[in-house]
């Protein structure tokens, strides 16, 4: 059976070959063209197939470019982001700087400008801690007023030669005779610790029953008591109540204490 299989395939091939060898150039032509129209179908589906491979590729060669751009975009959007912050905050200290600069320049007292370099977490409401004392011009028996150009902070105590400590006016021991703006009526201004809470608040007190403070009205110092000049902004009225015996205002300080950084000392006056 093999035998045969054999013989039948040489003599297929003979007959092919004969054939070919006597087809004229011709027909031979013909034949190609009719194989090679039998073959363009698959040669274009290949061709097609092809490109859209490699079209594919290109693709995702440029996914990958524009997710590496995107991610360059985002690093440098925040790499902008910081730079702008800390531009705003730079500018922020310095519209600080020059508010204070300009209150100085037009207060009628001697200031002596001071940083805070300690506060107490037990105390950070009460006390802070600054970096002049009495070689500086402070007076080593404290009690000199310590305000910013926003407001009333506070007085020394305690008096090193290159530091000193500051009482705040939030301190239930620091007391301030004050005057509310546009009335008669005046007090004591304190710190008064809450039952409920460790912050202190701000009050007026023994003010008159009659006063009938209005919430945003300025106090400032009255200079009563020589310690605090007058005119210097305390704070504004939060709340009023009449009390048994008296009336009571509860005050926003004008600073805000428990951020504070730079403040000034009154060592005299100028004029």
């Amino acid at each position: 059976m093999n035998h045969r299989v054999v013989i039948s395939a040489a003599f297929a091939f003979v007959v092919v070959t004969v054939t070919l060898l006597l087809i004229s150039p011709h027909n031979m032509r013909r034949i190609q063209g009719g194989f090679l129209g039998m073959i363009s179908p698959f040669l274009k589906t290949g061709s097609s197939l092809e490109k859209k491979y490699h079209d594919f590729r290109e693709g995702l060669k440029t996914l990958d470019q524009l997710e590496l751009e995107n991610k360059q975009l985002i690093i440098s959007t925040k790499e902008l982001s910081a730079i702008n912050q800390t531009l705003r905050g730079l500018e922020a200290e310095n519209n600080q700087l020059r508010k204070a600069l300009q209150y100085r320049e037009r207060a009628i007292f001697s200031l002596k400008p001071a940083r805070i370099i300690s506060r107490d977490s037990s105390t950070w409401h009460n006390k802070i801690i600054i970096d002049r004392g009495a070689k500086d011009g402070l007076d080593v028996g404290g009690d000199q007023p310590v305000l910013t150009e926003s407001g009333l902070v506070g007085k020394t105590t305690v008096v090193a030669d290159h530091s000193a400590v500051v009482v705040l006016i939030s301190d239930e021991t620091c007391k301030v005779a004050a005057t509310v703006e546009g009335t008669s009526a005046q007090g004591i201004v304190k710190g008064e610790r809450i039952s409920n809470g460790t912050i202190p608040e701000v009050g007026l007190n023994f003010i008159s029953k009659q006063s009938r403070l209005q919430p945003g009205q300025n106090v400032f110092t009255s200079g009563t008591g020589g310690v605090f000049p007058s005119g210097v902004l305390i704070g504004r009225v939060k709340e009023f109540k009449v009390r048994e015996l008296d009336g009571h205002a509860s005050i926003t300080p004008a600073v805000d204490l428990a951020t504070l950084e730079d403040v000034f000392v009154v060592i005299g006056k100028t004029r």
